[in-house]
C-alpha cells in the first residue's frame, strides 16, 4: 500500500459506517442531514483529510464554512492534527471581508472603507432624523431588523412592500418608519464614510459579480467547498456561496432541520432541504447515531420531533428526565439551584452545569438566587459578564447551539414562554418547537424540565408547555414522569385561556384570538364583522399598508363576535395590545356602537 493510501486508510479509523459515508463521496454535490450529537465536525474534518490524503482535493483550495469564530477555530484545530493545516476555515463574513480587503483597492483604487465598530450610534441618529425613539431596546430591535433586510435582499425602497408580507414587526412602529430609518441609516454611513458587518457580504458579492476577472481568481483560489450548519444560511449568504463556487459541483453542505431556529434573522433552511432538487445528481446522506446523550434524553427529544429526528443512542441508559411544576417563578428559580448544588456535590464541576430559558429577562431572578447560594455562574447572553474558570452557564437556548452539558436545567417551560407568545403563526410554532428541541439535545446526562403556574408576585395563571404533552412528558398539567413536584406554595392549575362559548381550554393561537373553538358555535354578527372590514380597508388605505397590518382577520372576527364596549375589553381580545388600543381603540368602539344603534 502507497503511503498515501495508507495516510487514507488511517483517516477512515475510527469513524462508524455513516460518518466514512461523508469522508469518502466525491464526485458529486452532497448533503449531510446530520442530528444533535452525531459527530458531524469530526465527519467532515476528516472528509476533508481523507480527500486531501488520497489525492481528491487540494487542501490550500479547500475553503470550510461556518457561522461562528469558535466554530471556526475548532475546525483549524481540528484540521491540523489530521495533517491538513492548509485548509482555510472561516465564517462567510471572514471569508469575504479576506477578499474584498485584497480586491477593493486594486479593482477602484481607494482602499476599503473601514467597518464601523458596532452600529448602535448610526442607527440613533438615523432615528432622531425620523424621528423616532432611541431608547436602547428599540435600537437593539432596528439594529436586527437592518441586518434582516440585508441578508434576506430587502433594500429601504422596497421594506414598506415586503416586510409586512414577512410578518415582521419592529417595537410599535410600522413599516413606513422602519423604511425611513433604514433609508437615512444608510445616508449616515455614508457621510460617515464606514460599511457595517452585513455590507460586508453585500461588498463581496457586488464585486465579485461586477468584475468577472476578481470572480475567476477566487475560484482558482476556492476549488473545495464545505458548508456547515447549512440550515442556517441566509438568501445573502447563499449568493455569495454560489458566486464562490461558480458552474464548479465540488461542496458538501452540513446541517439538521431539526436545529433550524434561526428564521427570524433571515435563515432559510428550505435552502438544506431542497438542496437536492437545487443540485441534480446530489447525494444525500445522513448521520443518526448520537454520541452525546444518553437513551432517556433522546427518547424525549425524538418523541417531541417525531419521525423527523430518529438520533440512535450509544451511550449506556442514565437518570430519568425529570419534569418539574413549581408554584412561581422565584419558587422555579430557588429549585433549580438547588438542584445544580446537588449535581455539584455529587461530583460534577460547575462548568458542567448549565441553565437554558427562552429569553434574557428570565436569567435575573436566577442570578439573584445563584448569588444567594454563592454558586459561581457565567451569563453567555449578558453585555458582563461575570467570569469565573468553572462557573455554570445561564443561557438563552439560541445561544447554547452547538454547546453541551453534562448536566442541564431547562426552566420557563409553560405556553406564552416556550412557545413565546409572539409566535401566533403554524411555522413559528414549529420554529419554537426546534428550539425546545436544541435545548433538550444539549444535555448528555442528567436534564431537568420545569416551568412555573404563576409569573412574578403571583400573576398570570400558566400551564405547561404544550410541548411538553407532546413530548408525553406532561397531560394538562399534571406530571406524568415519576419526578415529585417541587415548591411548597402550590395553587390549583388553570387551563390556557377558556372558549367563551363552552368554557373548554383553548391552545391553538388563532382559536385564543378568536375566544372560542373553531368548532363551537358562533355568536358572529355579520353585519358588524362586515363595517369592521370597510372600517379596516379606510385605514390600511390610508396608511398604505396591507389591512392585515391594522388587524388580522381573526381579530376582527372576535370583535364582531365579543363586541367590547371601552378600552379594558378591546386589550382582553388577543392581537390589540396597548400600542393598537391607542391608536384605534375609540374608532372601533366608535363603529361597535354605531352597529349597535342601527
Amino acid at each position: 500500500m502507497s503511503t498515501e493510501a495508507t495516510l487514507a486508510a488511517r483517516v477512515l479509523e475510527d469513524l462508524d459506517a455513516e460518518q466514512r459515508a461523508v469522508a469518502t463521496s466525491f464526485g458529486c454535490p452532497v448533503v449531510v442531514l446530520a442530528g444533535a450529537g452525531t459527530g458531524k465536525t469530526r465527519a467532515i474534518t476528516h472528509r476533508i483529510a481523507y480527500g486531501a490524503a488520497s489525492g481528491v482535493l487540494e487542501a490550500r483550495r479547500t475553503l470550510a464554512v461556518t457561522f461562528t469564530s469558535k466554530a471556526a477555530t475548532e475546525l483549524r484545530r481540528r484540521l491540523t492534527q489530521l495533517g491538513v493545516p492548509r485548509v482555510q476555515a472561516r465564517t462567510f463574513h471572514a471569508a469575504a471581508l479576506r477578499q474584498i480587503s485584497y480586491f477593493w483597492p486594486r479593482v477602484y483604487g481607494v482602499e476599503l472603507p473601514p467597518v464601523a465598530n458596532g452600529n448602535f450610534g448610526i442607527i440613533a441618529e438615523a432615528a432622531r432624523a425620523v424621528p423616532i425613539s432611541v431608547e436602547t431596546p428599540l435600537l437593539r430591535d432596528l439594529a436586527a431588523e437592518i441586518s434582516w433586510a440585508k441578508v434576506s435582499n430587502v433594500p429601504p425602497d422596497r421594506y414598506s412592500d415586503l416586510a409586512p408580507q414577512a410578518g415582521r414587526e419592529v417595537g410599535g412602529l410600522d413599516a413606513d418608519q422602519v423604511a425611513s430609518v433604514l433609508v437615512r441609516y444608510e445616508q449616515v454611513k455614508k457621510h460617515q464614510g464606514v460599511i457595517d458587518f452585513d455590507d460586508i457580504l453585500l461588498c463581496a458579492i457586488a464585486l465579485l459579480h461586477e468584475h468577472p476577472e476578481v470572480a475567476d481568481q477566487v475560484r482558482d483560489q476556492y476549488r473545495h467547498f464545505v458548508v456547515d450548519e447549512y440550515q442556517d444560511v441566509s438568501p445573502i449568504q447563499r449568493t455569495m456561496l454560489e458566486l464562490w463556487l461558480g458552474d464548479r459541483e465540488d461542496i458538501c453542505v452540513v446541517g439538521d432541520p431539526n436545529q433550524a431556529i434561526h428564521t427570524f434573522a433571515g435563515a432559510q433552511p428550505a435552502y438544506l432541504t431542497t438542496f437536492g432538487r437545487d443540485h441534480p445528481g446530489a447525494l444525500t446522506l445522513r448521520l443518526r447515531t448520537n454520541y452525546r446523550s444518553t437513551p432517556q434524553v433522546l427518547t424525549v427529544a425524538n418523541a417531541l420531533i417525531g419521525s423527523g429526528a430518529g438520533l440512535r443512542a450509544t451511550r449506556d441508559g442514565g437518570p430519568a428526565v425529570q419534569v418539574v411544576a413549581a408554584a412561581d417563578e422565584q419558587t422555579e428559580a430557588a429549585d433549580a439551584v438547588s438542584w445544580l448544588v446537588a449535581q455539584h456535590h455529587r461530583g460534577l464541576a460547575w462548568r458542567q452545569l448549565a441553565v437554558l430559558y427562552r429569553i434574557n429577562a428570565q436569567s435575573e431572578v436566577l442570578a439573584g438566587e445563584l448569588r444567594a447560594a454563592k454558586v459561581p455562574f457565567v451569563l453567555r447572553d449578558a453585555e458582563h459578564q461575570d467570569p469565573s474558570d468553572d462557573a455554570v452557564t445561564l443561557s438563552t437556548i439560541h445561544s447554547a447551539k452547538g454547546l453541551e452539558w453534562e448536566a442541564v436545567a431547562m426552566i420557563g417551560l409553560s405556553d406564552g414562554l416556550l412557545p413565546f407568545v409572539l409566535a401566533d403563526t403554524a411555522a413559528a410554532i414549529a420554529e419554537e418547537k426546534r428550539l425546545l428541541y436544541v435545548g433538550l439535545t444539549r444535555a448528555r446526562t442528567e436534564l431537568r424540565l420545569s416551568w412555573a403556574r404563576t409569573g412574578g408576585h403571583g400573576r398570570g395563571m400558566r400551564e405547561p408547555s404544550r410541548f411538553l404533552r407532546t413530548a408525553g412528558l406532561v397531560e394538562r398539567g399534571v406530571v406524568t414522569s415519576d419526578m415529585p413536584q417541587q415548591g411548597s406554595r402550590f395553587r390549583k392549575p388553570r387551563a390556557l385561556p377558556a372558549c367563551h362559548v363552552c368554557g373548554e381550554a383553548l391552545s391553538d393561537a388563532v382559536e385564543i384570538k378568536l375566544g372560542r373553538h373553531e368548532g363551537c358555535p358562533a355568536r358572529l354578527d355579520v353585519e358588524l364583522l362586515d363595517a369592521l372590514h370597510q372600517w379596516r380597508s379606510v385605514q390600511a388605505q390610508n396608511q398604505s399598508v396591507p389591512a392585515f397590518v391594522v388587524f388580522t382577520d381573526a381579530t376582527l372576527r372576535a370583535l364582531a363576535e365579543q363586541k367590547p364596549v371601552d378600552p379594558a375589553d378591546l386589550m382582553k381580545i388577543p392581537g390589540i395590545g396597548r400600542v393598537k388600543c391607542e391608536c384605534y381603540g375609540n374608532q372601533l368602539i366608535e363603529v361597535i356602537a354605531h352597529h349597535a344603534s342601527v
